[in-house]
Parts: C-alpha cells; structure tokens; sequence
C-alpha cells in the first residue's frame, strides 16, 4: 500500500508517474493532474497522433503543384538560356571567321584555337555581365535579341568592313541604383579589354600563334569598344550615366587597344 503524493490518499496499487517517480492515485495519476515537473518534456499519446495526423494529412493542391511548377518553368528557362547562348556564341563564330576571310584551310590547330577562342570572347562578355548582376542579387539571363542577332548575322559578311557583335544581352531585373547598373555594364566590356591586353602579350611570346592570337586580341578589343559605345542599349551608355570620368577611361583603352591589336607584327 502507498499514499498519494497529491491528496495522501492510501491506495492499494497506485500509479508510478513515469517522469517524476512518485506514486499517486488513479484521480491524480496522469502528470498534468499533479503538476508534474516532467510535465513539459512529457508528450501526450493523443498529442503525438495529432501530430502525426497533420504531418501525413495532404497539402491544399496550390501548395502542392507550386514547387513542381516553379522548377519545371526554371528548367525550362534555363534551357532557353542555353539555346540562345549557343546560337549568340554560333554568330559570334561567324563574324570571328569574316576576320580571317572564312579561310578553313588553315592548319586544324589554328581552326580549333580560333573556335575557341571566338566562343570564349562572347562568354566571357555576357557571362561577367551576368556573374556581377546575380552577385547583387538581382535577376539576369542572357537573351538574344532578334534586330541585334540578324546585323550581326549580316556584317559576318566578310566584304563588309565594319562588324556588329550583339546578338543579344543580359537581362536584367529587380530593385538597383545607377551604380550598380554601371558596374554591371562595365564588366562585360573589361573582361574583353583584360584578355584582350593578355593575348597581345602572349602574341610577343608565342610566335608560331602571334596570328591566331593577335586575331583573338582584335576581336576582344572590338567587342569592348563598340559595346562601350554611349548608344542604344549598349554598355557604354549606362556606364556614362553612372560615372562620366571611367566611361573616358575605358573607351580610351579600347580604343588604344584596337588600334594596337590592328597593327601588323612587323610595325610593332
């Protein structure tokens, strides 16, 4: 026989609480009617059914459907992404070979130097516009542009002197300043302006490939004047708008750099 710890109540087969360890009677036996100490770390039976009970109960069909719908539409989207990335890189290919006078006779390992150092100038571009923006948290996609892709199509016509690379641009999206706009603009044009400056050193170092990659340090340096040009859609007038002083700076170096890179071997 024990006594109830609550009413001191002799019982003749009590209840031992399985938290606290006392003994009680059947009218003071569950934790919550003896104020049990263990009382917030215990977890009532029909409490961990309900639980149960809402983690399998089904979701409303908007909940459900929401996330399946959202990776689908970014799936798809980025495949778009890639789908204009390859015919942008396809024309920049293109207007790379109206350099060289579509000449594929060339030795295989120029052609493949060519290919991809072509493909590398478009990426490297659009990529860093794309990299800083999203760097920002902001929403970027590359997006080809049908007016831009169709002269771009048309100058790699290699009897046409001048050559028009923008076959499309990145898109962007969501709250910024003006100078986060500039900058964003800037980094395309400059990544084009590094390689270009590091393909002219390496065009003084590697004679055997100082054709290959004076072409390539030409493209670059094109790529980055005519997209720093103020006009349009074009890199150049958003930089200007956010800072006057770099947008100067930086189309002098292109230009510097085209004239440079246009310069036969043998004058440098």
């Amino acid at each position: 026989m024990a006594r109830c710890a609550v009413c001191g109540k002799e019982v003749l087969m009590p209840f031992r609480c399985a938290y606290c360890g006392e003994y009680f009677c059947s009218e003071h036996r569950l934790p919550e009617k003896h104020n049990c100490p263990g009382l917030r770390a215990a977890a009532s039976p029909y409490e961990k059914e309900f639980k149960l009970r809402r983690m399998l109960e089904k979701k409303p069909i908007e909940e459900a459907l929401e996330p399946r719908w959202y990776r689908r539409a970014a799936s798809l989207e980025a495949r778009r992404e890639y789908l204009h990335f390859f015919i942008g890189a396809l024309l920049v290919i293109l207007v790379g070979f109206s350099l060289i006078g579509y000449n594929f006779l060339i030795h295989p390992i120029y052609l493949i130097c060519y290919l991809i150092g072509f493909v590398a100038s478009f990426l490297l571009h659009e990529l860093s516009h794309r990299a800083y923006a999203r760097s920002k948290g902001l929403y970027a996609r590359f997006k080809l542009d049908p007016f831009g892709a169709l002269l771009t199509l048309v100058t790699a016509i290699p009897i046409i002197p001048f050559k028009i690379i923008a076959p499309g641009a990145v898109v962007i999206s969501g709250l910024t300043t003006i100078e986060t706009l500039g900058m964003i603009a800037l980094a395309g044009p400059l990544a084009n302006l590094i390689l270009s400056g590091i393909l002219n050193i390496a065009a003084f170092i590697f004679k055997g490939f100082s054709h290959v990659l004076s072409t390539l340090a030409l493209l670059n340096a094109f790529i980055a004047f005519f997209n720093l040009i103020p006009f349009g859609e074009l890199d150049g007038r958003k930089i200007l708008a956010w800072s006057p002083t770099k947008w100067i700076l930086v189309f002098i170096i292109s230009l510097i750099l085209l004239i440079f890179s246009s310069m036969p071997r043998y004058l440098i």
